[in-house]
């Protein structure tokens, strides 16, 4: 697969066998871009992100398993995941083609839904089409505000018919916060719950059930997130897992998901 015009690659999963390509866009500054076609396998594990994602698959099909129960994703079915809504996923078919996009977690003022959104509506698939490629910085493409236009206004009517907000405890809102504005350090699980005000097990159980993640796993996932931004801003490993708590590179290996 030739390299995108106006990208930085981040990772290539050998195009002779498995041809995806992540990559960073340079029209609005933080977007990650999948791009795969004929893929025959892509999975991942539980985790999340920060931004929203967009997912338009125009062959075969993936699954996304979330807490609350499955979807999957299909041609002419634009999928929507909000921030911080945990899920895996994984392809069905051997020979999937998708355009995922993450968005950072700015320039589209919507309220988050804790729960993925699916809308057949052919209009706003190919809106997402045409977004991706100005997403991808050719030298066609819309320009950024048209861009974020265009993806706010897919969100926008994706949102109308959304399901109910999911109300999590306010001690699960407060260490979450926490967590996402304390990514220099790892904090005890006894400090955690000692935050929250409850028992270690009860704060334990109850935010991984609403999470979807321990707290810990949580935390280092969001740390993974800060180290990918910080590597494509050009800091060296040895730097970032220093400024992370890391305690070596290692954890930066195999974090690709989507």
């Amino acid at each position: 697969m030739q390299a995108m015009s106006g990208l930085r690659d981040v990772a290539e999963i050998d195009p002779r066998r498995n041809p995806l390509r992540l990559s960073w866009s340079e029209a609005v500054a933080g977007t990650e871009l999948y791009d795969g076609e004929n893929v025959e396998t892509f999975a991942t594990g539980w985790h999340f992100h920060e931004g929203w994602q967009y997912v338009a698959l125009t062959k075969g099909a993936r699954r996304y398993e979330f807490r609350s129960g499955t979807l999957v994703a299909k041609p002419g079915l634009l999928v929507l995941v909000p921030p911080r809504l945990v899920h895996r996923a994984h392809c069905l078919d051997r020979n999937t083609s998708f355009k995922i996009a993450t968005l950072p977690a700015v320039g589209l003022n919507v309220q988050t839904p804790a729960v993925p959104i699916s809308r057949p509506i052919s209009k706003l698939f190919d809106a997402f089409i045409s977004a991706f490629e100005g997403l991808r910085g050719d030298s066609k493409s819309e320009p950024k505000a048209e861009v974020l236009s265009w993806l706010q206004t897919i969100l926008a009517e994706s949102s109308e018919t959304s399901s109910a907000f999911f109300d999590s405890p306010s001690f699960v809102v407060r260490v979450e916060s926490y967590l996402l504005n304390s990514l220099d350090k790892v904090p005890s699980l006894d400090f955690l719950s000692s935050l929250a005000g409850v028992s270690r097990y009860h704060f334990a159980h109850i935010f991984t059930k609403h999470v979807g993640l321990s707290p810990l796993s949580f935390h280092t996932r969001a740390r993974l997130i800060r180290s990918r931004k910080l590597i494509s801003e050009g800091w060296t490993l040895a730097d970032t897992s220093l400024a992370l708590s890391f305690s070596d590179q290692s954890p930066f290996e195999g974090t690709i998901g989507s």
